[in-house]
């Protein structure tokens, strides 16, 4: 799943032995592997045993949980939670005691069978439940969600004799009148209803509008994480796989789609407006990954050299836009099947364009979803920027077809293996498609450097997090997961070598195809790629069971021509007393094993493997006059480097000299590195002041997008009262020769369109002359009627809202409501927020509560949007404080959303009023799946607070000086 809507380009405005085995030991429990369960007869018999020796023994209290009988093991540092005995709707005490579903339960199929009324809005439905236990039961348990039953029946001449429901866990406790037995199989058949909701979860309503402004219905789904119990009684976890026929009965002037093609259509007896879809029986899949949709959608579709029918369906009013995406899915369809040495495995791929949509597109076996802006293309009217990212959604949700769908994580503590690998691969499907996009080049600043920023943080945590609560799971959906993930995997293809990397994927593939993984599976078969001559799992084990990075600091060895390499965690809270917390043990106390690369003045290239058992350092011997090093070659390595002072201040002279003696991306990372290293109080304030000088030079994309996100924290942290235009004017300084020499003629390359819309924006912002003229003139001639670049619209439009009248957001506000280019109402959506009139920002975000002025995919964007707007810092965060309770309610406990608002609101926050505003706030306040996010923003805040009292002054008056 991609989790985003849209990837902004930030422009300047915007353990012991004995604990480890503690540690593994309720790891495997949690996995299922040893689980603390019985079977009822199995608990009747240690019942009677335990009764019959009560005289004899004083214990026989213990067994007030029967259904935990094991040992209980508890993690280091980890509290048992008080022990509270589930109770049933129906008053009884609920017989199964875990969030997770028995071992002995083995899923193999299901027959459902749906009638969704979209005027009604009913959806009535049958499903058989097909399945084997490995272990005699009288009982299964099973997941449900506002599903009421409305019938129940059982096969082998056995009975329901009772069924109970435990809504806090989604789950269904069926007991039979006589045991099921292993080696035979069993079936349970279910009749339910329910009503489709816009949660936007499970099986819901989206609507949209034809070109005669009617609205359109239809209901589609989205289930991953935990939301396919909402749409039928399941088995629903992801090591549980299972066939699915499907059959749904609608309306003939309907379509339906399914993970499969049809395989028979019939009429409905008694019912001439009805029609039955019977589809294909699936490959074995988890639940989540199922999908239907109902609809009057239309379609185009190609073949792919293997015969796989691709389509793109959307909208008839849209599907004229659907011409792009079906060319690049043709092509890295078959592109990744030659990267894999695996055919897609489906007989056809479906691309769907859903109106309602909170993610950015779900990798749905053989029915992708997309939201509307991830699909859609226009050209000519949709931006660079854009097409982009229409090809990288395709490209990563493709991905998951083989890396998540053929073979998936066991369980979601592992869900970056998913994920971390689809947000890799997208970058080598588009380049392998776009060779001229450098898609490769923009990976350190698209996705390595948020991950180091986040990573940074007391706060984070590791890639492979137990999830103990299925409700916790959408927190990990997050910057770890995806950037942190795909960018330790890139730093491990280039330390073992492409051709390498690429035969451990096809033999992980290959040996868990239709089945589960966990990580030490796909070690397992990248160390067997290097014939075992690489401890893969060792090494990596360093990177995704704790959390962070290193620093790896460079030291000249006195009266030598030695350097000493050493490595220590970086944290942006290192230095700040006070806010040092205790953070969890791990085995490998915050080191690493680190491939580093790095070179010298004299152009001579070093690789050395870094471990914890150089606790001293590591000595390389350089040779004489050695002017300056470049560590992390490139930036394939997670972390960051740190020089000699001398060192610095020699490299901000090559820069200036030569900058493009470094690569695009070295000099991307040397920028970061210096900001958040001075952020960190490691590195001298001057240096990456002094270093940004030689931006008035740079015409590169990767450079300038880093940059700039620097830029823009500057502003934020320092931009109140006269502080503000003095940021102004230093980025005006060092923005006015690039910009000049880029202009606003649409021409160039793909990252040239991209790197011009970057920095005319940044300059706009920054208030440059010249741009803010050309931009109220362009804006003119939007409003004349006349055309504009696609390149252009959406920074033009931002200034003519910014500087305009009432009436000039009225009529972006009606063309954001009628138009039907996605691309174009997601940019209208952005400008709207530009506005520096408060009472207009109120009014906007007053319609973030009403779903037919702003759709709730985007209430998001629109609150985030109006925070990083000066005038509507202060009310976004008011008005969500005001309406929480109604935010929280829409987006549900377990939304990914909640902590992206938290964040999206408070991180820019650098005073100590903002922190006890948002301490005291948050207090009582429940936020679900955003508690992980709130954590982050409360230290990031204070890593701001910390930053200004010891900078500010400083760099101000360094900026002064520099004006001069």
């Amino acid at each position: 799943m991609d989790m985003s809507d849209e990837r902004d380009d930030v422009a300047f405005l915007t353990g012991s032995n004995s604990s480890e085995s503690r540690l593994y030991s309720k790891r495997d429990l949690y996995e299922r592997g040893h689980v603390a369960v019985c079977s009822h007869r199995q608990a009747l018999c240690i019942t009677v045993f335990v009764f019959s020796s009560i005289l004899a023994t004083a214990i026989s209290i213990a067994f007030i949980r029967p259904w935990n009988t094991c040992d209980a093991v508890v993690e280091p540092h980890e509290e048992e939670p008080e022990y509270l005995t589930p109770i049933a709707t129906n008053g009884e005490e609920f017989p199964w005691d875990d969030v997770r579903l028995p071992i002995f339960i083995r899923p193999i199929s299901y027959d459902l069978e749906l009638t969704p009324n979209l005027t009604t809005l009913e959806v009535r439905g049958i499903i058989k439940l097909i399945f084997q236990v490995t272990e005699e039961t009288d009982y299964i348990v099973f997941h449900s969600k506002n599903i009421s039953i409305t019938s129940k029946t059982i096969n082998e001449k056995l009975k329901v004799v009772k069924i109970l429901e435990y809504p806090a866990r989604d789950q269904l406790y069926l007991e039979t009148d006589q045991p099921m037995r292993p080696g035979r199989t069993y079936s349970i058949r279910l009749k339910f209803e329910y009503i489709l909701t816009q949660s936007l979860e499970g099986f819901y309503l989206s609507t949209y509008k034809d070109n005669e402004g009617n609205e359109r219905r239809l209901a589609t789904t989205h289930f991953e994480p935990t939301s396919a119990r909402r749409a039928f009684p399941c088995f629903d976890e992801p090591q549980l796989k299972a066939k699915f026929l499907v059959t749904i009965t609608h309306d003939r002037s309907l379509k339906s789609f399914f993970n499969m093609p049809i395989k028979e259509v019939s009429d409905v007896r008694g019912k001439k407006d009805q029609i039955r879809n019977e589809f294909y029986e699936s490959a074995p899949m988890s639940s989540y990954l199922v999908a239907f949709v109902v609809c009057d959608f239309k379609l185009i579709k190609k073949r792919t050299k293997s015969n796989v029918t691709i389509r793109v369906i959307a909208p008839e009013n849209k599907i004229s836009q659907a011409d792009f995406a079906l060319d690049q899915a043709i092509k890295i369809t078959e592109n990744y099947e030659r990267f894999f040495g695996i055919d897609y495995p489906l007989p056809k791929q479906d691309l769907i364009a859903i109106p309602d949509f909170a993610a950015g597109a779900m990798e749905n076996w053989g029915l992708i979803t997309y939201r509307e802006t991830s699909l859609l293309f226009t050209p000519g009217v949709s931006s660079t920027k854009s097409k982009q990212w229409v090809a990288t959604v395709i490209a990563h949700e493709l991905a998951h077809q083989w890396f998540g769908n053929l073979v998936t994580m066991r369980w979601w503590n592992d869900l970056w293996l998913n994920e971390g690998f689809a947000s890799w691969m997208e970058y080598q499907g588009v380049d392998e498609v776009q060779p001229d996009w450098n898609m490769k080049g923009q990976f350190w600043s698209t996705v390595v450097q948020p991950a180091l920023e986040e990573d940074a943080l007391q706060s984070s945590h590791p890639i492979s997090v137990p999830v103990k609560d299925p409700r916790d799971i959408e927190g990990i959906f997050d910057i770890i997961s995806y950037n942190k993930g795909s960018a330790i995997i890139r730093m491990l293809e280039n330390f073992l070598g492409e051709h390498v990397l690429r035969f451990g994927l096809r033999l992980y593939l290959e040996k868990h195809k239709y089945g589960n993984a966990v990580t030490k599976d796909l070690w397992l078969a990248l160390a067997q790629a290097t014939n075992y001559t690489h401890d893969v799992e060792g090494m990596m084990n360093t990177w995704t069971l704790q959390m962070g990075y290193p620093l790896i600091t460079f030291t000249k060895v006195a009266n030598s021509t030695s350097w000493n390499i050493s490595q220590s965690r970086f944290l942006y809270t290192g230095k700040i007393e006070g806010v040092n917390t205790s953070m969890p043990a791990t085995r490998f106390n915050y080191t690493w094993i680190v491939p580093v690369k790095f070179y010298t003045d004299s152009g001579k290239q070093y690789q050395h493997l870094i471990t914890p058992k150089d606790s001293n350092g590591y000595s390389v011997d350089l040779g004489e006059d050695v002017k300056w090093i470049k560590g992390n070659s490139d930036g394939y390595g997670y972390y960051r480097v740190q020089y000699p002072e001398q060192t610095w201040n020699s490299l901000i002279q090559e820069f200036i000299t030569n900058h493009t003696k470094f690569s695009p991306s070295d000099r991307a990372q040397i920028i970061d590195d210096a900001f958040a290293l001075s952020k960190a109080g490691e590195l001298d304030y001057k240096i990456p002041l002094e270093l940004s000088k030689y931006l008035k030079s740079e015409r590169d994309l990767v450079p300038w997008t880093v940059a700039l996100r620097h830029l823009a924290d500057l502003k934020d942290l320092f931009g109140e009262g006269s502080q503000r235009s003095l940021i102004l004017q230093y980025a005006r300084k060092l923005l006015e020769d690039v910009y000049t020499s880029l202009g606003w003629e649409d021409k160039g390359s793909h990252n040239e369109r991209l790197l011009r819309f970057l920095i005319l924006r940044s300059a706009v912002d920054a208030k440059l002359e010249d741009a803010t003229k050309t931009a109220a003139n362009l804006y003119q001639q939007i409003k004349d009627g006349k055309n504009i670049s696609s390149e252009l619209q959406e920074l033009v439009y931002c200034a003519g809202i910014e500087n305009g009248t009432l009436q000039d957001w009225e009529s972006t506000l009606a063309k954001y409501h009628t138009t039907q280019i996605p691309s174009e109402r997601a940019l209208l959506m952005k400008a709207l927020t530009c506005t520096r009139d408060t009472l207009i920002l109120q009014q906007y975000l007053h319609f973030t509560l009403d779903k037919s002025k702003v759709r709730s995919q985007d209430v998001r964007t629109v609150l985030i949007n109006i925070s990083s707007n000066p005038s509507g810092t202060a009310l976004a965060w008011r008005h969500v404080r005001r309406y929480w309770e109604r935010y929280y309610t829409s987006f549900g406990e377990g939304s990914f959303t909640i902590g992206l608002i938290i964040k999206g609101l408070t991180t820019s926050f650098s005073t100590q009023f903002d922190l006890e505003q948002v301490e005291s706030f948050f207090k009582e306040k429940e936020v679900g799946a955003g508690k992980q996010a709130l954590t982050q923003a409360v230290e990031m805040i204070k890593v701001n607070i910390n930053f200004r009292d010891n900078y500010e002054e400083k760099i101000i008056t360094w900026i002064q000086e520099f004006l001069l």
